[in-house]
């Protein structure tokens, strides 16, 4: 079950990854603007942040499997309908619908909460973890010589293929779990209200980078009201869409404080270095790699999270997610440092890499292990999902953020000075720092763990 849970992630995962290094091929396919091509990832984070709570309440209400399979197949449909587009509006449609795949991640770490033996339960966690990484690097990696090979067509087919077949499996081996007779259901209006203000607060993130300050801080106050709102609402119903008294649990608030940075400072590198590895090196920084070379060299990161990934359940044992969150962290927050002082030597670069992916792949395990295991299995796919959400806004405050700080100092051909990349990779380094010292805070014991053996399947224990 496992593994074909990690299918299902590695589907998500290179789709995900594979669009980037092909953004400029699309624009010129699609004849359209910089702009318009920037929707092709925009279009996709706004759907998956919003649907991936949505089918992971879904899946605690009516069944983890039931829901898996519909995601991993408006995946495909969605991957289907991109890999059609001859125009912006088509492939956008396409991109909306695959972000349904969103809801992977958070329905296999609750598929495993229910189904896995507690003494392989971190192991099994880790695994579909270090997918994220891994599937990433594979997609960037494949992105060139599919490009070059076939058409960008085949970076949206190949992943519908996988999916379905992914979806398959999952109907056939995996157990179902979570469904409930005469089970709540979710309100419309919560989850338009839910929509509409993290619609907001990302495009107010994303508004950032293009210069409209006013129009980012309008976005972003209406986006604060309808929260508010919203909030209001999911406090007062008999059904929530997300039960906000379990998200401020203590732990809960820590886990997601830390996803949030390890999100800004994972999307952050992968901006950076296939930047730093494309850029002319007679700017004063880069290499001059071209973009079919750019994935063999992020291929260490993926190498590092698979390092770290039997570690973890070692860390669960002897000295607690913490620890795991607090070593990861800083092998992070060292490899910033490492890269902004010595990513003028390939060799230096790759190791930095290696590193970053020994950190966030070990400190991303020991978050969602926490996450699965701080709340009662009725709420782990809405709760992992909302984790999910921190990971994402993470990542796009961090490659704003990155944009950003590369703008601030450029060479007179208008690419980013070498001083850029030492001053974007030390503020994340310091944003690691950040993460692993919330793993440093008191723990407060919660009683409700005592969920975790009162409504767990035998099985689970």
């Amino acid at each position: 079950m496992v593994a074909v849970l990690c299918a299902g992630a590695t589907a998500y995962s290179v789709l995900q990854s594979l669009a980037v290094p092909a953004l400029g091929t699309l624009q010129r396919e699609l004849h359209t603007t910089a702009g318009g091509v920037s929707w092709v990832l925009t279009s996709y984070l706004l759907s998956a942040s919003v649907l991936t709570p949505v089918i992971g309440r879904l899946g605690d209400l009516h069944g983890k499997r039931r829901a898996m399979v519909g995601a991993l197949v408006a995946l495909a449909a969605g991957a289907a309908l991109s890999a059609l587009a001859h125009s912006l509006p088509v492939m956008l449609a396409g991109r909306l619908v695959q972000g349904a795949g969103g809801a992977v991640f958070p329905l296999a770490f609750a598929m495993i909460r229910d189904n896995v033996p507690s003494e392989s339960r971190a192991r099994a966690i880790a695994a579909v973890s270090a997918v994220l990484s891994i599937g990433g690097a594979l997609g960037t990696l494949a992105a060139g010589p599919i490009l070059h090979l076939l058409s960008y067509h085949w970076l949206f087919w190949i992943p519908a293929g996988l999916s379905l077949v992914a979806a398959g499996l999952t109907a056939v081996i995996a157990p179902e779990s979570g469904r409930k007779p005469g089970a709540g259901r979710i309100g419309a209006l919560s989850v338009l209200l839910f929509a509409t203000w993290l619609a907001l607060l990302l495009l107010a993130i994303t508004d950032l980078s293009t210069g409209h300050p006013v129009r980012s801080v309008t976005l972003a106050g209406a986006a604060a009201l309808l929260a508010v709102i919203w909030g209001r609402r999911e406090l007062r119903t008999t059904d929530p869409l997300v039960d906000l008294r379990t998200l401020w649990r203590p732990e809960l608030r820590a886990t997601n404080a830390a996803t949030l940075l390890l999100g800004l400072g994972m999307f952050a590198a992968w901006m950076l270095g296939p930047l730093l590895l494309q850029q002319d090196p007679a700017t004063g920084a880069g290499f001059g790699l071209p973009a079919t070379a750019v994935g063999f060299y992020l291929l260490p990161t993926a190498a590092g999270t698979l390092v770290v990934t039997p570690l973890v359940g070692r860390f669960r044992d002897t000295s607690g997610w913490r620890s795991a969150l607090f070593t990861g962290a800083m092998i992070t927050a060292v490899a910033y440092g490492w890269l902004a002082f010595f990513h003028q030597d390939r060799v230096n670069v790759l190791l930095g890499l290696f590193l970053e992916g020994c950190g966030i792949g070990l400190a991303f395990a020991a978050v969602a292990i926490r996450t699965v295991g701080e709340v009662p299995p009725d709420q782990t796919g809405v709760v992992t999902g909302v984790n999910t959400i921190m990971r994402t806004v993470g990542g796009t405050l961090g490659t704003n953020l990155a944009g950003a700080l590369l703008a601030t100092v450029t060479t007179t051909g208008g690419e980013p000075a070498d001083a850029a990349y030492t001053i974007a990779f030390a503020v994340f380094g310091l944003a690691l720092l950040a993460c692993a010292g919330i793993a440093l805070l008191p723990a407060r014991s919660n009683p409700d763990l005592r969920y975790a053996r009162s409504t767990v399947p035998a099985v689970a224990d």
